[in-house]
């Protein structure tokens, strides 16, 4: 099995992702479309088992970046139409996602979103949240544009700053809003490079690596479940 990771931003990586992905053998491809000597190539979808479209600075609710995400949007739609095909979007990979399929992304009205908070589990029959006992699980957020559901899809986690927060369309692409692969060496890095951002919002950061040991033991769960659907 191979998987490729698209990369927006060089510190915004898998972290938890990976680690399942390895642990169920998987190979782990990446590519740095921040890196514009890069080009993506157009039968990607036919060469990897599973996409995964990760966080990064630049947005898709701007219409006049439409030239760059081109590839990426091109990209969901061949393996939401591919056989034997999986994608997960992750923070910007998800409103990537939400796109193609006919969501709204947009700048939020309340402003930057950060820090932990749990996010609720709105159906806990869903297999991606099989051998999680509680109603929520928890979180961090780095963001500010948000995304509708789109027609189809399954509305999965939900949040109290930003409600929509995950959701799934077809048992074949897996769209969270909202972080939970993070490790604790990626969280400390974000605080610096994204400190500008951060200072934007009123995020929780006083139980940071208690949080992050949380929020990594339910993220493994959902992350093999993923890719057990």
């Amino acid at each position: 099995m191979r998987s490729l990771m698209v990369r927006f931003k060089d510190c915004e990586g898998p972290g938890v992702v990976e680690h399942v992905l390895r642990e169920k053998g998987y190979r782990v491809s990446y590519h740095n479309a921040y890196d514009e000597r890069l080009r993506l190539h157009p039968s990607a979808h036919l060469n990897f088992d599973l996409i995964v479209l990760l966080g990064g600075p630049q947005t898709v609710a701007d219409d006049s970046n439409d030239s760059f995400f081109a590839p990426y949007y091109e990209l969901v739609e061949n393996v939401l139409i591919t056989r034997g095909r999986k994608l997960i979007g992750i923070c910007l990979g998800s409103q990537i996602v939400a796109r193609v399929l006919g969501g709204k992304v947009t700048v939020g009205e309340k402003g930057p979103e950060v820090g932990f908070s749990p996010v609720k589990i709105k159906n806990k029959s869903n297999p991606v949240f099989a051998g999680i006992d509680s109603s929520e699980i928890q979180a961090f957020h780095l963001h500010e544009d948000v995304f509708t559901i789109p027609d189809g899809a399954d509305h999965l986690l939900e949040g109290g700053f930003y409600p929509n927060q995950m959701f799934s369309y077809k048992d074949k692409a897996f769209a969270f809003q909202t972080h939970i692969e993070p490790t604790l060496p990626m969280l400390r890095v974000w605080q610096d490079v994204h400190k500008e951002f951060i200072a934007k919002g009123n995020g929780d950061f006083s139980n940071l690596v208690e949080d992050q040991k949380t929020m990594e033991s339910s993220a493994k769960i959902v992350f093999r479940n993923i890719l057990n659907i």
